[in-house]
């Protein structure tokens, strides 16, 4: 999905851009707010670019379009798929029909929420004259591109809908908590007002400020938080000023030099939070190009990595990564502390040595500022330990090339733009997938993630995946580096349950 990059190149640009910005030097300190918290001052670095449905496709719109509207299923904090405008749901026919019983809701003009709604909505997305950049979420209903039909969906009465699936897809419970997804009121289906979720839209002054209010009809109940306002300040700088000023409850955006200097002051440290991202970055082997990374060499290269001193290094002293134990990011459902092969430059260089690895290793990249700092981390990591020469080869075309199978080894990077598995693995490990620059085919592989799409329940379909990784995995197809972190500063006396995906946390849930 657009907001967080299908491989990862918006995000990229987003964290250069970012990271042009000076630290700040403000040292003032705003004081804790006593009592419960039932109003919230938001800093964002951008404004939201859309609040339609069918439109939604950068990550503040993400944020702020999922508490004014809902789907049929919502997300936990563990980004499992749970009950939202459906209150339950049946499955039958070997996982191919989904029956959604839809409770008692009410749009915020008071109109009821009806299953014809989600037909209406759906189809909407699919319009032309939408023009919507999210119709490829279709796809498990059979649908994938603008004007194609939307077939299989049912609305049986006002209350039931009934979804047929051209074949069984256990991701789409996670979908029906997206965006495309979301019902919308009939009679405002592109307007910010005709949503049904915890808060409503008072006031937007583009650019600048968002002023919300719980919506007192919710059939969650009205909202602790009763009060949201969201000012726009695109200066990094400025932005932690006012922050540290006590202007506002919760922030984020910062570059790894500002987030170092804020950490450092012990008045500071506590408000520091860091939030998971679904995104990895990894070293692969083209199957195709790279053959001469025969097994025993890609597992000497594992063991002449330490993933912890990278990304301590290259991701400002880790505020803006982890190193990766998993492919799968701790974001994603299904991910697991591996264990990889550990640390180990003697073994490392004798096995190269025997194998009679030459002593050049051209190492391909993207010209992106963060991919330098870990390419340059790397090469002296890899040269040190092997004793061989690294060279490094940053491409202005570097996902073209990939494609084109002409990068032996390489530093590639996926963010999901849906907290499940199968965004991840289906993408990079399915024999065929438009995104596996690794060339990788695999009956096993493929016959795991087969296994997974089909399962019926979300945790069979968990230890598919794993499985289809695991194999990947054991095979050291690639080297998982660091996954993605995000920075949150929260004002003290503010309680914030962050959660794992692509939306870190609710307005209803800070206490």
């Amino acid at each position: 999905m657009p907001w967080r990059a299908r491989r990862g190149v918006a995000l990229v640009l987003v964290l250069t851009a970012v990271s042009c910005n000076g630290p700040s030097t403000s040292t003032s300190r705003g004081t804790p707010r006593p009592g419960p918290v039932t109003s919230l001052a938001i800093l964002e670095a951008e404004d939201a670019q859309t609040l339609d449905p069918a439109l939604v496709d950068d990550p503040t719109s993400l944020a702020i379009g999922s508490e004014i509207f809902e789907g049929l299923t919502r997300l936990d904090a563990g980004s499992r798929p749970i009950p939202g405008l459906a209150e339950r749901w049946d499955l039958s026919d070997s996982g191919r029909t989904y029956t959604f019983h839809l409770r008692s809701a009410h749009y915020q003009s008071g109109a009821e929420v009806q299953a014809q709604d989600a037909v209406a909505d759906w189809t909407r997305v699919l319009a032309p004259a939408t023009a919507s950049p999210l119709t490829g979420f279709m796809a498990a209903l059979g649908a994938r591109y603008p004007g194609d039909q939307l077939v299989g969906v049912t609305a049986l009465d006002k209350r039931t809908l009934r979804i047929h699936l051209p074949a069984p897809d256990s991701e789409l419970l996670t979908l029906l908590s997206m965006p495309p997804f979301w019902l919308s009121d009939p009679g405002k289906p592109a307007e910010p007002t005709g949503g049904s979720g915890p808060y409503r839209l008072d006031q937007w002054q583009r650019g600048v400020q968002l002023r919300l209010a719980a919506n007192p009809t919710y059939w969650g109940g009205t909202p602790r938080v009763r009060s949201v306002t969201i000012t726009i300040v695109p200066d990094s700088a400025r932005r932690l000023d006012r922050f540290v000023k006590g202007e506002a409850d919760i922030a984020h955006g910062f570059t790894g030099p500002q987030l170092l200097a804020f950490e450092r002051d012990p008045g500071h440290a506590a408000e520091l939070h860091r939030v998971a991202l679904a995104r990895t970055t990894w070293l692969g082997f083209n199957t195709l190009a790279g053959s001469s990374y025969g097994r025993v060499v890609r597992m000497a290269l594992a063991q002449a990595i330490d993933r912890g001193r990278l990304t301590d290094l290259a991701q400002f002293g880790s505020l803006l990564a982890s190193a990766a134990n998993d492919l799968l990011p701790a974001a994603i459902p299904g991910h697991v502390d591996r264990k990889f092969p550990a640390y180990n430059p003697p073994s490392a260089k004798f096995a190269l040595d025997q194998a009679g690895f030459p002593s050049r290793i051209d190492l391909y990249m993207s010209t992106n500022s963060t991919v330098g700092r870990v390419a340059r981390e790397m090469q002296a990591q890899l040269g040190d330990a092997t004793g061989r020469t690294v060279v490094l080869h940053p491409l202005g075309d570097f996902f073209t090339q990939a494609s084109l199978d002409r990068l032996p080894l390489f530093i590639d990077t996926w963010s999901a733009d849906v907290p499940y598995p199968a965004d991840v693995l289906e993408n990079l490990l399915r024999s065929g997938s438009q995104f596996n620059n690794l060339r990788l085919s695999d009956s096993r592989v493929d016959g795991a993630l087969d296994l997974g799409r089909r399962a019926t329940s979300f945790d069979q379909a968990l230890a598919a995946y794993q499985q289809a990784e695991q194999i990947a995995l054991d095979d050291t197809r690639l080297i998982p580096l660091y996954t993605g972190v995000e920075p949150y500063l929260v004002r003290a006396g503010v309680g914030v349950l962050f959660a794992r995906g692509v939306i870190a946390y609710r307005w209803e849930d800070v206490g």
